[in-house]
Parts: structure tokens; C-alpha cells; sequence
């Protein structure tokens, strides 16, 4: 009886030693920090400072979770980054690369930059004393991957993150400003957040992935109007007639410490784009100008799980390629033109007279296909369409022919072509396109 159990508990280990050999081993990876391309974008240096150590800790937590990356933990990497002397923010020799893969045994670096903070005011307009400013919030970031053993730059990784939110300014009747409301303290946190999540999709090559989660929106007081409360947050924040939050009321006591008060329940009862009227209800105090109301909302974002095949950074637009698609013997090269200025002019053709089939064979392309967004354009010579975009706009792009072989895995060679105001005409070539 002994006998067998040694023999049972003998097979076990082997079959975990080779289960453990089939795992695939994720990516060591060592992450740098992020560094911001212009220090003006902050109220202070140590502003700069909390503001990059927060989103340094959330993309190592997100980078993580894709499973796919071992990631060094960031205290151990400012440990690290302290025994060399090297700040995060420039790019390091290839003296410091190897100091720094000796003590994290990492196979790549990842530096992370804040390429730009832009702030719009999209919309202004007046409610009796009341002006509400709409400002849009876009958030910037890249991340470049230096292999550790060769100290050279093998990709670059982009994302971008946006916010719309309602300032308010009160003014008396000769339009001179008399008090501001600044802006919610998380908003630019949360752009930084949306920004982070782009970027890690650029970075796995993941972007649907419908997520829901919930979100504490905080409503101003900035008027009462009899017994109505007009409050600063509309439907672009994710509010809803009928919906129900808690008033509250901070307040400073004598030992300088904050305290807050339940004030009541609140319902909106009216609501446009940036505001709306709420009625009180359950009051424990009487309703104040500057009361907070906390509603909660649930917020959707969703993104395309596709594999990118390829990225081209142009001056005007960033161009994701995604794996083609074969239908009968058409095949169709899709993607995503993201516009990096406003006013950006794209066109996208196709106009060659072959290509080459999954045996190297040159046929010639027929049904010549392209298009951007929701329009299509055909031709036997050479397909051509264009569009304009502004800044940040994204459309789905397509570039499409027949004549291939239905049986076909790949395409062993095929040219698209595209052209933008600032890189004039550009070839894109691609060899063994997986179909």
C-alpha cells in the first residue's frame, strides 16, 4: 500500500513539473516611469510629482492584469533606479540599460512620457447670473520598448484619453466675473485614466472590450430658484431626469479639520447637456448654494479587441492596420485613421495592378474597393477616397480587391497607398499578410 502511494505522489510531481514546463512565460518588464514633455502643464513641482507617481502605479496595475508582462514592482524600481543614478524622464545609455538589466534580470524597458495636455472651451452660454463654460480635457501619453540587451528602441506605444466637464463662473449684470467654480478636482484623473487604458490596448493589441462600471459625479449647488436647486453637471456627465443622489454640505471646524453634513435626497427634475434642477425631498437642513450632490452613475466604455498587424505614426495621423479578411476571393485590409491636428485632410487609394497570392503567384486585382467612415468608393483603376478630421476623430479605414483564391491563407505581397497634407503621398507594403 505504501509502495503505490509513493509511486502515485511520484507521477503527480512529474505531471507538475511538465505542466509547468507547457506555461508560457510571460514578458519580464521593467517600467521607468513616466516624465512629462513641458513641467507648465502643472500647478506646482509637487503637483507634477503626485500627479506622475499616481499614473506610474495604475499603468504597472493595468500592464499587469493583461497577464501577459511580468512587471517589477515600483518601489523595488525606484530602488533600482536610485543605485545608478538615472531619473526617470531620458532615455538611458546603454551603460545605465545594462546596469539596470543586471539588477531587474528584465528583457525590455518601457519609458513613459506625457506628450500633451490640451484644454478646449468648447461652449459657453448664460443662465440668468450663471455662466457655464464646457471645456474638453485631452490627455496624451507614449511609452517606448527598449529591448535590455541591446538598448534599442523596438516599438512605440500611444494613447489618448478624454473628458468633457462644465466650469461655472457667477457674474453680475455688467458681465464682470465675480466668482469661479474650478473644475472637479478628478477629471483630469480620469482623462489620465482613459488615456492609461488606451494605451494598454495599443500595447496588447486589444481594442472591444465593453466595460461598465460605476462613477460618483459631484453636482453643485450654484443657484436655488424657489424651492429648486439648479445644479452645475447635465447629461454629458451620465445624469438622468429622475435620478436620485445625496445632498451634502462640507464644512471647516475650528480645528481645521473638514466635516460633512447629510443635508437631504435630491431628484432631477430637469436636465440639458452641461446642467439641470433637481427638487429636495428627506431634508435634515435646509438646502445651501455650494451644497454637493453625489449621484451615482454607471459609465460605458467600449473598445475593439482586433489584432493589430500594423502601426504607421505619421506627423497628421496615426494609421492601426488589422488583420485582413477573406470573403469568397475578395479579401479586405481594415483599419483605424486617428487625426492628430485639426482640419486634417486623409485620403486613402488603391491603385495597383497586382499583388501576390499565398504561392507567390502575381495575379492581377480587380474590384478595387476603399473606404473611410460610412463611404465606399469603387473602381477598376485606381480607388480613391478622402476625408477631413479633426483632432482625435477616429474612423475606420479599408483598403479591399477580389481575384484572390479562395483557398488562399495569406497574401504574399500587396501595396496599398494613402496621402496627408503633411507626409504628401505614402506607400504602405505588405509581406505575408495573414488572411
Amino acid at each position: 500500500m505504501k509502495k503505490r502511494l509513493i509511486i502515485i505522489v511520484g507521477l503527480m510531481a512529474v505531471a507538475i513539473i511538465f505542466a509547468g514546463a507547457l506555461e508560457v512565460q510571460a514578458t519580464r518588464v521593467t517600467f521607468l516611469g513616466f516624465d512629462a514633455a513641458d513641467s507648465d502643464w502643472f500647478e506646482s513641482t509637487r503637483e507634477k510629482e503626485r500627479i506622475l507617481e499616481d499614473i506610474n502605479l495604475e499603468f504597472i496595475d493595468k500592464l499587469s492584469d493583461t497577464g501577459n508582462y511580468t512587471v517589477l514592482s515600483w518601489r523595488r524600481t525606484k530602488e533600482i533606479m536610485n543605485q545608478v543614478n538615472y531619473d526617470a524622464g531620458r532615455r538611458p545609455t546603454h551603460s545605465v540599460i545594462n546596469q539596470l538589466r543586471t539588477r531587474s534580470d528584465s528583457e525590455y524597458f518601457l519609458i513613459g512620457k506625457v506628450d500633451n495636455i490640451d484644454i478646449y472651451e468648447k461652449d459657453q452660454f448664460n443662465i440668468g447670473p450663471v455662466r457655464f463654460s464646457e471645456v474638453e480635457i485631452i490627455i496624451d501619453l507614449s511609452i517606448e520598448k527598449i529591448n535590455a540587451r541591446t538598448a534599442r528602441t523596438t516599438d512605440i506605444f500611444s494613447g489618448s484619453g478624454q473628458m468633457n466637464h462644465t466650469g461655472i463662473n457667477i457674474v453680475d449684470s455688467k458681465e464682470e466675473q465675480i466668482e469661479i467654480y474650478s473644475f472637479d478636482d478628478n477629471v483630469p484623473e480620469r482623462a489620465f485614466s482613459r488615456a492609461i487604458v488606451d494605451l494598454i490596448a495599443d500595447i496588447t493589441g486589444e481594442r472591444v472590450v465593453e466595460e461598465v462600471f460605476e462613477e460618483t459625479v459631484l453636482a453643485k449647488v450654484v443657484s436655488i430658484v424657489g424651492d429648486r436647486l439648479v445644479i452645475d453637471k447635465g447629461s454629458r456627465d451620465g445624469l438622468k431626469v429622475g435620478q436620485i443622489g445625496d445632498i451634502v454640505r462640507y464644512s471647516t471646524t475650528s480645528a481645521d479639520t473638514q466635516r460633512m453634513q447629510n443635508v437631504g435626497k435630491a431628484e432631477i427634475s430637469e436636465l440639458d447637456r452641461n446642467s439641470g434642477f433637481a427638487s429636495s425631498s428627506d431634508l435634515n437642513l435646509t438646502p445651501q448654494k455650494d451644497d454637493i450632490i453625489r449621484f451615482t452613475v454607471e459609465e460605458k466604455t467600449v473598445t475593439e479587441k482586433r489584432e493589430v498587424i500594423k502601426v504607421i505614426e505619421l506627423r497628421d495621423f496615426t494609421i492601426e492596420l488589422y488583420k485582413a479578411k477573406l470573403d469568397g476571393n475578395r479579401v479586405t485590409i481594415e483599419g483605424v485613421a486617428t487625426s492628430k491636428r485639426n482640419n486634417s485632410n486623409l485620403e486613402i487609394s488603391l491603385g495597383a495592378r497586382d499583388f501576390h497570392d499565398h504561392n507567390n503567384n502575381r495575379l492581377e486585382m480587380t474590384g478595387k474597393r476603399v473606404s473611410i467612415g460610412d463611404w465606399i468608393r469603387s473602381s477598376s483603376d485606381t480607388a480613391r477616397i478622402s476625408d477631413t478630421l479633426d483632432r482625435n476623430d477616429s474612423k475606420n479605414i479599408s483598403w479591399s480587391f477580389s481575384n484572390v483564391p479562395t483557398n488562399a491563407n495569406k497574401i504574399s505581397r500587396v501595396v496599398l497607398w494613402l496621402s496627408t497634407d503633411y507626409e504628401g503621398d505614402k506607400t504602405i507594403e505588405l509581406s505575408d499578410l495573414k488572411l
